[in-house]
Order: C-alpha cells, then structure tokens, then sequence
C-alpha cells in the first residue's frame, strides 16, 4: 500500500493545527511571563533571576528560558506582532526575528514587508532594516574558523568550523554550484544523497580551476618568445616560481596555458579604468613580481588577493603599478581597519596605521 497516496497531508494537517496552538499558548505564556516578572515573582520563590526560576519552576532549560525572557519583554511594546503571536498566525522564531528591530511605530509595515514569507524571508527584511556595521563584520570575520581532525590511521577526515556571513556564502554558492554537477552514481544509476554530492563537490572545487577543469601549469612569458620556440635565447618562468631550462618549457608548452604580458616601452601595464576587474594574466603578472603577501613581515603566499592601492572608485587604474599581492587577512586590515598604503619619494610602499603613522617605524 502506499503510504503517500493512501494518507494525503492527514498527519501534516494535524501538525499545522498542533503548532497554531503552540504559538497561541507561547504567546500567553509569555503575557504571564511579564506578569509574573513585574511582580518578582522569582524572587519570591527564592530564584535569583527569572532564567533559573523558569528553570526550577517549570523545568525549562536556561538559554530557552533567557529567550523566552527578552520576547515577553520585547513584546510588551508591540502590540500588533503580541495579537499575531496569540493567534497563533506568527511562529516563536518569527516573533523573536521580527522583535529584534520592530517599534511601536515600524511594527505594522514590517509585518506587511515579511507577510507570506518564510523564515529565511523575515531574516533578510531584519537585515535590510538593521544591517551589519563594519565592526561588526570585522568581528564575525575575527571568530572564523575551521580546523580538520583525521582519524588515527588517516583514512577519513572530519572539517569543522564557522564562516562570516559573506565568505560563508561564497563558499557555499561554489559548494552547491559544484554538487550540482554531480552525475547520477553509476552503480545506482541514481543521484547518491545530496550530503555525499555536497562533500564530492567540495573534492572537486579544490581539485579543479575556477573553470571547472583540472589545473594545467601556467606558463607565463617574461623574456623573447623565442625561449619557446628556437630553446636558444630567452628565459621562461613557471607561474611565480623558478627560472627554468628552455627545454623544461618546451615540455610544459604541450599542456599549459601560455600567455604574454601587455607591454609599453619595455614596462609591463594593465588596463588601466576599463574595469576593476583583474584580468588572469595580470594577476599572474602581479604574483609574480611579488611572490609573497607585501604587508610588512609577512610572507603568505597562500590566499593570496589582489588589492587596488589607489581604490579603483577614487580613479585608480587596473595596472600593474597600482596593484599589489596581499593576503586575505591584511586584506582585510586595509578595508575593514583603517589601515593606508602609500608610496614615498622613491616610489616605494609604505604600509600606514590608521593614525597614518609608518609601520613598521624607520630610523629618522
């Protein structure tokens, strides 16, 4: 018998009406919540806050109880989003979403913005009301982490960790992108669970390029062409490693990319305000003249980012001269803490604290 045909929606429909009620007694519960905390009823009863009064009284755990706590308090200025509550029409995470940014004079708009909406909907309208100020995109970046355990004969790996709302998404946009493409498993002649595509995806991303081909050797050109061609004259270089043999290079050339920089009087450029975006040979260009992160001490090759030192919205070209290598977390020193790169008399960069004084000092 099937089981889907035979009950159509029957324990659904039930469970619908099951969380209306829900929402309606959280809603008075949280009316008797106030009540009871206006008359410190807690302290009566010898708790020493109402958390662990709700706790001792009613055996409910102290963080739902703390929750519990700040809506009944939230909700007493809004008496729009209370009647929907009490209805039953808004669901706990709903209220406490919409509490956190609503007043008596917003309330209604705001449930016209987020009606019909789901969850995910109603956090991004609490978004756009309240969103995120740069400290605090610095602090999400600062609480990032991940770090990866094997197990002990290093036949499986666990990943764990917390992103920042936007690097979270870009990861996630290219997981997701990736699992897409997953084929059906041709053993099943299925598509295997979307987890497994998820983690296969996440393989594939960092075993192929961003065009979804595995990588190939790069050969960019810094010397006369004929290093590829006669083996007689020239030099090549591998990406932004070692000069190698000519004949090394003729190897390479059968399966590789090979590329030649845009050049004026000898001076590698760019191109310059035609747009932001950096190109793959000048990227190229740019890690190979600085190799490393230029931030002062460091030297990260790894995640490395190209930054614009006069920003392209304040007329800085997309050139050589005006880009540097840096790594994502002095990247992020330079954008989100104030930190400046400028140049001296002689042209060289000088990495400025948000005070504008040199870092690091140099003797005067």
């Amino acid at each position: 018998m099937d089981r889907m045909t035979s009950y159509p929606g029957r324990a659904g429909d039930r469970m619908a009406e099951s969380a209306t009620i829900i929402n309606a007694e959280l809603a008075r519960f949280c009316e008797l919540l106030v009540e009871a905390d206006v008359n410190q009823e807690w302290l009566s009863d010898g708790a020493p806050n109402v958390a662990q009064w709700l706790t001792a009284r009613f055996g409910i755990e102290g963080s739902f109880g703390r929750r519990l706590t700040r809506l009944a308090r939230r909700l007493v200025d809004l008496p729009e989003i209370s009647k929907r509550f009490a209805t039953g029409e808004l669901s706990l995470d709903a209220v406490e979403l919409l509490t956190e940014v609503a007043t008596p004079d917003t309330e209604f708009d705001l449930l016209e913005e987020a009606a019909d909406g789901d969850l995910g909907d109603i956090g991004r309208v609490v978004s756009r009301i309240e969103p995120p100020t740069i400290e605090e995109s610095a602090r999400e970046r600062s609480a990032e982490w991940v770090s990866t355990q094997w197990d002990l004969r290093r036949t499986r790996m666990a990943i764990n960790g917390q992103l920042a709302g936007m690097d979270a998404q870009l990861v996630e946009d290219r997981l997701v992108a990736a699992a897409q493409q997953i084929p059906k498993n041709p053993e099943t002649g299925a598509y295997d669970d979307w987890t497994k595509r998820m983690a296969d995806g996440l393989v594939e991303v960092c075993a192929t390029d961003t065009d979804g081909k595995a990588p190939v050797p790069v050969l960019t050109i810094h010397a006369e062409l004929e290093a590829l061609t006669t083996g007689d004259e020239g030099v090549a270089e591998l990406g932004s490693g070692p000069v190698i043999a000519n004949e090394t290079a003729h190897m390479l050339s059968c399966d590789a990319e090979v590329e030649a920089a845009l050049e004026n009087e000898g001076r590698i450029m760019g191109v310059g305000r035609k747009t932001r975006q950096i190109p793959g040979w000048l990227r190229r260009q740019v890690e190979h003249r600085d190799h490393h992160c230029r931030f002062p001490g460091c030297s990260r090759t790894a995640f490395g980012q190209i930054h614009h030192i006069q920003p392209w919205s304040h007329g800085g070209p997309t050139d050589l001269d005006n880009l540097i290598l840096l790594c994502w977390w002095h990247h992020i020193f330079i954008h989100e803490k104030g930190w400046h790169i400028t140049r001296d008399l002689d042209h060289r960069l000088v990495f400025r604290k948000p005070d504008w004084t040199p870092y690091p000092r140099r003797p005067t």
